[in-house]
């Protein structure tokens, strides 16, 4: 797989036809040699992948990207590595806006990113004992209609994002015509990441940048909590270690949410 403008954004690109978990992958071949940080790990053939709450993800061959890049876990500085995913969740939507400029393409809290309002990609980090973070990413590209696992979920193809490329025949990840769209994907995602969580930004700034992608703040939402329960109300702002602040619906006040499924109301 030859990817030329994703090895120009990180030469430490490793490209495998199969793996049952890119992070897992990563994290592994890390732990037995230390790799650089800006290594990435990708294929488009994951038949175990997950997403976040430990959900399967899983994808027709060469429709789809699983990616995962190690990171430092230092370049936030008084940021904070939980904004982390937030962070990854911009990187993707700016990397999936070219291809889609009639669409609004935004981040569902913490770092889904939705296609007006269906989600193409979907973001998993880990942290790892060095401090180091792997950023898993899934990107739904030429998944057909039917193909598609619920009615909340889209590709690029089905979202009218590849549009340069000959309707005769399926596109796929590994070459032609797909192969060109999902390298240069994948290279503005490599360059959005590196941009955003390479230190070179003030955390107001990046704060901002979040806030700007977000597709949640200001919605009525409802958060499905990891202990079971849910909350509702109005998404108001990111606190300071990106947890989503809540204005219950209930007229009870305020609420913290740190992890949590939300789903948008309206």
């Amino acid at each position: 797989m030859t990817f030329p403008l994703s090895r120009a954004e990180s030469p430490n690109l490793i490209w495998v036809p199969e793996s049952a978990s890119t992070n897992a992958e990563l994290r592994e071949r890390h732990a037995r040699e230390p790799l650089p940080a800006g290594t990435v790990l990708a294929t488009a053939k994951q038949p175990a992948g997950r997403g976040r709450l430990g959900r399967a993800w899983e994808f027709p061959e060469g429709t789809a990207i699983a990616s995962s890049v190690l990171v430092s876990g230092r370049g936030l500085g008084e940021l904070g590595i939980g904004w982390t995913p937030l962070l990854a969740g911009s990187a993707l939507a700016r990397a999936m806006r070219p291809e889609l400029p009639d669409a609004e393409v935004r981040v569902k809290w913490p770092n889904d990113v939705m296609v007006d309002g269906k989600k193409v990609s979907g973001i998993l980090c880990e942290l790892l004992p060095d401090g180091s973070v792997i950023v898993g990413a899934g990107i739904n590209l030429f998944l057909r209609g039917e193909e598609l696992p619920t009615g909340r979920a889209t590709s690029l193809l089905v979202a009218g994002g590849a549009g340069d490329a000959p309707s005769a025949e399926p596109l796929r990840v590994e070459a032609g015509p797909g192969q060109a769209i999902a390298d240069r994907i994948l290279a503005r995602y490599l360059a959005e990441l590196s941009d955003l969580l390479g230190g070179q930004r003030s955390a107001e700034t990046l704060r901002g940048i979040v806030a700007d992608d977000s597709w949640t703040l200001g919605s009525e939402v409802r958060v499905l909590l990891p202990g079971g329960g849910e909350e509702r109300g109005r998404a108001l702002r990111l606190a300071a270690d990106g947890s989503l602040v809540l204005e219950r619906a209930d007229g009870s006040g305020l609420l913290t949410v740190a992890a949590g499924d939300v789903e948008h109301l309206r």
